[in-house]
């Protein structure tokens, strides 16, 4: 059975969209590679339901996937915590 993730959507208008779904792949190379072409397109696009959601980018402010992937891209700074 496939690991499953949650992704958080932040938008800049403050709402947020909670979504959950199983690993899309279990190849490290395959995920960072996934993580690449969704953050490179205009859109974020996502099958929910039976769906296509097609999200503008430019409406995102961030993304939370948690767990996090076991593979991140090179540039990821690693061991970061969130403080108030």
């Amino acid at each position: 059975m496939k690991a499953i993730k949650h992704l958080y959507l932040h938008f800049i208008d403050g709402q947020r969209l909670a979504l959950r779904f199983p690993q899309q792949h279990d190849d490290p190379v395959e995920i960072v590679r996934g993580i690449r072409k969704q953050l490179d397109s205009p859109y974020l696009s996502i099958e929910v339901d039976g769906d296509l959601l097609l999200i503008p980018r430019d409406s995102i402010k961030y993304l939370q996937i948690t767990p996090a992937p076991m593979s991140l891209p090179d540039i990821t700074v690693v061991g970061a915590e969130l403080i108030d």
